[in-house]
């Protein structure tokens, strides 16, 4: 049995931790002036110079703009933002993530799933198939024997990683999973709204989508369980 080393959290990283959490709340936002390095210092309880290397950390990560002589500011990141500010939002899960952070997140996922299932439509192999197949088939097992909706959501998720691994983009898996943790929560709530048995029958007609050539309409298929989705929790784009 192997027991993994505990790393305690650096202040520095506690200190970027809280930043980013602020501005994923909606508490800080773009535009506005954070306090000086040493008022920061003095409120946090820690050495300037851990400030000093946590603003550096933010505004490497595409969080925070530092102007000389007129401070830093919390920056717009999803127009500074880059493969580290999404690195970040991966990292930093503990943070609260708004409706909006939320709807990006599965808009993206559904952007770069639909590329894959229309790449993989048109070049699957039988094996391909019955992959996919196989893992729908576990899936439903598990549901059966009465997995909780983490696990059942552990399993939507691999599901559709292993999607895109097939469609023969090297990007395509990479980007959806990045998202692989910090999403685990929204695959969970799918599986609460929809059920086992309906999450089951929407993967079996994925596939058979992607089977019979058909990828455009399995790209739409998963943005209209999207739009039924957020209809029926009366949440606005």
């Amino acid at each position: 049995m192997a027991f993994r080393e505990i790393v305690a959290p650096t202040l520095r990283g506690l200190f970027v931790r809280q930043i980013i959490d602020m501005i994923f709340s909606g508490e800080l936002k773009p535009g506005d002036r954070l306090p000086t390095e040493r008022d920061l210092a003095e409120k946090m309880n820690i050495s300037r110079s851990m400030v000093h290397l946590g603003l550096e950390d933010l505004c490497r990560m595409g969080f925070v703009t530092i102007e000389p002589r007129a401070g830093a500011f919390v920056a717009d990141y999803a127009k500074t933002g880059n493969f580290e500010t999404l690195g970040a939002i991966v990292k930093y899960t503990g943070a609260a993530l708004s409706n909006e952070m939320n709807i990006s997140m599965v808009e993206a996922r559904n952007a770069t799933e639909g590329g894959a299932m229309i790449r993989l439509a048109m070049t699957h192999t039988d094996e391909d198939i019955s992959s996919l197949r196989k893992m729908v088939e576990e899936l439903s097992k598990a549901a059966k024997n009465g997995e909780d909706s983490k696990a059942l959501a552990e399993r939507m998720r691999d599901f559709h990683v292993a999607l895109t691994q097939m469609s023969g983009n090297i990007l395509f898996p990479l980007i959806l999973s990045s998202f692989s943790e910090v999403s685990l929560g929204l695959w969970e709530n799918c599986v609460t709204f929809w059920g086992p048995e309906t999450i089951v029958q929407q993967e079996n007609r994925l596939i058979d989508l992607i089977e019979s050539a058909r990828g455009h309409e399995a790209a739409l298929y998963i943005e209209n369980i999207f739009e039924h989705y957020l209809e029926a929790h009366d949440i606005h784009r």
